[in-house]
């Protein structure tokens, strides 16, 4: 009941008195589902179903393996990055703006700092799927006002054509676990990652590092930067040797675990009346 208390309070004074932080992701997905809804329709290409998997491939493609052999010029996923990007900020300063005031009061009162920190890890898994969830909605109203089918399939031309990928077939189910749930998963970890380090060290580093993961793991396709599995042209789906959804759950859940366990430990030893 204790923690239950905990969350309710956090969801009050983290994501509903905080909501304002939500309109830059609502705009932003407006701006990137018009600008590629646009480019499909520049294409003259009426006999092709577009269909709302396209549009959540072309936010989620991030960037094929660079080579630099090739001697092409690297370029960094823009809409990939800011999608997890603004999701590792958007979960940054909360729980430790509540160590001052409440935070102490809370701790003192349940005399667990173990729930204090238990309910900031399921307030940031919270805050990412609610954040998630605005682009998956507002992705969704702006495909029925723009006449974009929403059916599992989507289209090889329009992938081919404009996002430069030659996809596997893939079932509902795959679409599903790739699409919506892996990403998920792969933000969480981070936000969570970011949480534990924030017990370690300054804010803005904890941030840095965040941004580190994110923009190596456009750069390098190795499983020890977890956000490769967040990308599909990392993916089996695209790749014969790519990255395979069920080991980017298991890397995102043993990343999740670690950095509770990591921060239930931090937190006993957390000097509260310095920090705060």
């Amino acid at each position: 009941m204790r923690l239950y208390r905990l969350i309710r309070y956090d969801i009050k004074n983290g994501i509903s008195g905080r909501s304002y932080l939500y309109a830059p992701a609502a705009i932003l997905c407006s701006v990137f589902t018009v600008s590629f809804y646009m480019s499909v329709q520049s294409m003259n290409i009426e006999d092709e179903k577009f269909t709302i998997v396209n549009l959540f491939l072309y936010f989620f493609e991030g960037k094929e393996p660079f080579s630099p052999e090739l001697g092409n010029a690297f370029v960094f996923p823009v809409v990939w990055l800011f999608i997890f990007l603004y999701s590792a900020f958007l979960t940054l300063n909360y729980p430790y703006s509540n160590l001052t005031g409440f935070g102490i009061q809370a701790i003192t009162r349940t005399k667990s700092r173990n729930l204090w920190w238990l309910s900031k890890c399921c307030w940031v898994f919270l805050a990412t799927c609610l954040y998630f969830a605005v682009w998956y909605i507002v992705s969704l109203l702006l495909s029925v006002i723009l006449h974009i089918d929403l059916s599992f399939q989507y289209s090889e031309r329009i992938c081919a054509l404009l996002l430069d990928m030659q996809l596997q077939p893939m079932q509902p189910g795959s679409v599903w676990m790739s699409l919506v749930v892996l990403p998920v998963m792969i933000s969480v970890a981070v936000n969570l990652l970011q949480l534990c380090l924030g017990l370690f060290f300054d804010r803005m580093y904890c941030f840095i590092v965040s941004a580190v993961i994110l923009f190596a793991s456009t750069y390098f396709q190795t499983p020890l930067l977890i956000g490769n599995f967040a990308m599909v042209k990392r993916s089996v789906i695209y790749q014969e040797n790519g990255m395979d959804v069920k080991q980017g759950i298991i890397a995102s859940v043993l990343v999740i675990i670690l950095s509770i366990g990591a921060g239930i430990w931090r937190i006993r030893k957390y000097d509260i009346l310095k920090k705060s």
